[in-house]
């Protein structure tokens, strides 16, 4: 009996995160019962039950006419608390709404939660319609995606990011592709990811996934792209005249020991780039990563854990101000 309520307590602790993570990513969006059950696919007794213990503690809120529900205040307390200890958040929020403006483009952060990427930041609009993210979107951490914690982190996590979440066999030509791309981003310190239709597909598909997040039809379909996405995951040619199309362009933040904490991207740019155009983003990526990380620890470090002084790097016009450690 005892292990049964376990289970059950467990259960519905799950469930109410379910229920906020949702209503996270739809702010100012008052959802009823129905849309919120359907959603995450969870019977409307066991939603009903989570949310009425949810309001009681404030955090969330029944309209009392139109018996919709949104984030309650509660939460700011809970949020307030969350962004003093961990002043990286903040301290990307400032950095990235400058970048936005600099590189034309919107700019996100995002973190390792786990085998999802999950964006904590996102400043600015893209240029390019149907190319955006949003605070809360949730990415399983497979290739392409965070390609900057696997070329920086451990076998483990490389080999998670390698493998992801397709079952299928393992591909030898495609594993050592993709590890080769994984070198290019570690000689030059970030990521490119160039645009195409299945890319396009994938990100209807996880905005979807967002507004339905316990579709499991909808979440195989994500899998099936992301394998597709990473058979032409390859680098680009940042000596050519050629102008592509960029999809994203992504750089790390590193702790004084070297570890990647978070990844910044710049997605939806206004135009095609040419190979000094990609550098130029991906060298001003790494100084807003800088930047952020000096905000944070007062010193930045490389992948090898040494510390170093603040590189000034400028894009264009930089309004990007001067940190005192």
């Amino acid at each position: 009996m005892e292990g049964y309520l376990v289970v059950k307590m467990a259960l519905a602790a799950s469930r109410a995160v379910q229920v906020i993570d949702y209503l996270s990513v739809h702010p100012g969006q008052p959802l009823s019962l129905t849309e919120i059950s359907r959603a995450l696919g969870i019977n409307a007794a066991s939603t009903l039950s989570v949310l009425a213990a949810l309001a009681e503690s404030g955090y969330v809120v029944r309209h009392p006419t139109h018996k919709t529900y949104t984030l309650g205040a509660a939460l700011v307390a809970v949020g307030h608390a969350a962004l003093m200890q961990h002043p990286t958040l903040e301290a990307a929020r400032q950095e990235l709404s400058l970048l936005a403006d600099e590189i034309e483009a919107q700019c996100t952060a995002s973190v390792l939660m786990g085998d999802l990427l999950v964006a904590v930041v996102a400043e600015g609009r893209p240029r390019r319609a149907g190319t955006w993210s949003r605070i809360g979107t949730r990415v399983p951490f497979s290739a392409p995606f965070g390609a900057p914690f696997a070329a920086f982190g451990d076998d483990s996590l490389r080999n998670r990011w390698l493998g992801g979440r397709s079952g299928a066999d393992p591909d030898e030509a495609r594993t050592r592709r993709l590890e080769g791309a994984l070198i290019e981003v570690r000689e030059r310190g970030y990521a490119v990811w160039r645009d195409s239709e299945t890319r396009e597909e994938l990100g209807q598909k996880l905005r979807m996934l967002d507004d339905e997040p316990g579709d499991t039809r909808l979440r195989r379909e994500v899998i099936s792209l992301l394998r597709e996405l990473s058979e032409g995951f390859v680098a680009v040619n940042l000596d050519s005249a050629n102008l592509f199309d960029i999809a994203n362009v992504t750089a790390p933040v590193f702790s004084p020991s070297g570890e990647v904490i978070m990844i910044l991207t710049g997605i939806g740019f206004a135009s095609p780039l040419d190979g000094a155009g990609v550098a130029k983003v991906g060298l001003r990526l790494q100084a807003s990563a800088q930047v952020i990380a000096m905000r944070t620890f007062g010193s930045f470090a490389q992948p090898d854990g040494s510390p170093q002084e603040r590189s000034r790097y400028r894009f264009g016009s930089s309004t990007s101000k001067e940190i005192e450690p």
